[in-house]
């Protein structure tokens, strides 16, 4: 067996200390992405090939399906793509999460281009929210998540779709976040979907 000399320790070391977002004294920052283990590899793999600003939306839609079903895995929920949105004819919602044939979460994928016009952000939301207001009435569960994306930025609120958009504010809103796979956005939808999961 061969030791391995000091240089080489000290490599082992440094790899080590930086997967688990730890520096090793000096100016080195933690990777901006979630905790070890928290995302399939994959997911990482496809977030870090997702740079490009002017792609469409339907590049992200396997990235955002892979999303989905790491959170809600259980057979209990499925995941359905081009979900028809009642009494609306030819209006689709990229993404619905069901439980027992019911939403439970709403996601709204658009292409990440003019994310910093504040117009373009708030014409996504208002997207997502209008899918909420029309599908709520058919909701059977007590909470409903409404996502909206602009490639890997996100938005949501959840709220109970016994009420109206407009009587009361979202239970739980949150504010853009630019990056799904950051630790920051992975704990917050945690939170956000913990509820859901409860119910």
């Amino acid at each position: 067996m061969r030791v391995p000399t000091s240089a080489e320790h000290n490599l082992a070391i440094h790899i080590i200390r930086d997967v688990r977002g730890q520096s090793l004294g000096g100016n080195v920052d933690a990777p901006n992405v979630a905790p070890v283990g928290a995302y399939p590899e994959l997911v990482l793999q496809i977030a870090a090939q997702l740079t490009d600003d002017n792609s469409p939306s339907s590049l992200y839609f396997d990235f955002w399906q892979l999303i989905l079903q790491h959170w809600f895995s259980d057979p209990s929920y499925t995941v359905e793509h081009l979900w028809p949105i009642p009494d609306l004819e030819d209006a689709q919602i990229t993404f619905v999460v069901l439980r027992a044939e019911t939403p439970v979460v709403l996601l709204q994928v658009s292409a990440p281009a003019d994310f910093d016009n504040v117009h373009t952000r708030a014409a996504a939301a208002a997207l997502s929210s209008g899918h909420w207001e029309h599908t709520a009435p058919y909701c059977e569960s007590r909470e409903l998540v409404t996502i909206a994306a602009m490639g890997k930025r996100w938005t949501a609120f959840k709220n109970s779709p016994r009420l109206s958009v407009h009587d009361v504010l979202p239970s739980d809103s949150i504010d853009w976040m630019e990056d799904v796979v950051s630790e920051a956005s992975y704990e917050m939808l945690e939170d956000l979907f913990r509820s859901i999961k409860e119910n």
